[in-house]
Formats: structure tokens, C-alpha cells, sequence
């Protein structure tokens, strides 16, 4: 397996970093630059945070860019189940990061890129794998 031959999710912080080109989080804009070489799932809860943290200019430019990638890009409006909520949850996740962990997965997805959910790596037998976006730029340049 690579990231290359499964849905990965970028988190929502990725999208932020990226976006706004924050020169503390480089890989972030390389990443965006590059979704078009990766399958990326976009589950309801990273959507509406995208929407409560990015200026509308923001959202509007980063939708822009998922449209130009229909059959890579796999967006999510429905809710995930609530038992998987709960399940991470009692795992020790707060509401926001349990609903990612359970959109994940509930849709099989077997990356989750971010820069801010460390706390995945102490919960045990994780479904995904957690990278930050230059291990994932690295696994990418070591598979092309």
C-alpha cells in the first residue's frame, strides 16, 4: 500500500496552512499543489470546519480547486454513524476529532494527514494511520 492507491483525508488544518501559504508549514501549499495525484475524501465534519475557520474568499478557492479534480476528490455531506462518534469518544477524542476519526472509518480511508491530531497516535489500533504532511510529501516523491 502507498498513497497512492487509497483514499487518504487531509485534515482540516492542512487546508488552512495550505491555503494561506503559512510559511511555518510549507509542505501544507505542496500538498495542495499536488491533490491531484492522490484519491482525497473530505468527510462533513473537516467541511464544516473548513467553513468556520477559512475566510468565504477561502472556501470559494478551495472548492475551485476541488472541482477541478471530480473523479480524485470524494466529498461527504452526510453524518457519520453515532456509535462511531461514541466509540472514539470514550477512546478519549473530544466531539470534533472523534467525528473525523469515525468518518474515516466508516469509509475505509488509511491516511489521515494533519499537523494537530497527535493525540491519535495514543489511541490504541487506530483504523488509519496518522502523517504529517512532509512524511506524506516524502512517501509520494518515494513512489513516483
Amino acid at each position: 500500500m502507498t498513497i497512492f492507491d487509497d483514499w487518504i483525508s487531509f485534515d482540516t488544518n492542512i487546508y488552512i496552512f495550505g491555503i494561506r501559504e503559512d510559511p511555518n508549514f510549507p509542505a501544507c501549499a505542496e500538498l495542495l499543489e499536488r491533490i491531484g495525484e492522490l484519491y482525497v475524501y473530505l468527510p462533513r465534519q473537516i467541511i464544516r470546519e473548513l467553513q468556520n475557520n477559512l475566510h468565504p474568499n477561502e472556501v470559494h478557492e478551495l472548492f475551485g480547486l476541488f472541482s477541478r479534480y471530480p473523479d480524485r476528490i470524494r466529498i461527504n455531506w452526510e453524518k457519520t454513524t453515532l456509535a462511531l462518534i461514541e466509540k472514539f469518544q470514550h477512546l478519549g477524542c473530544k466531539l470534533g476529532d472523534a467525528a473525523v476519526a469515525a468518518h474515516l472509518e466508516e469509509e475505509g480511508v488509511e491516511t489521515l494527514i494533519s499537523e494537530n491530531r497527535h493525540f491519535l497516535a495514543e489511541i490504541p489500533n487506530l483504523p488509519f494511520r496518522v502523517l504529517k504532511a512532509t512524511a506524506a510529501l516524502e512517501e509520494m516523491d518515494r513512489f513516483r
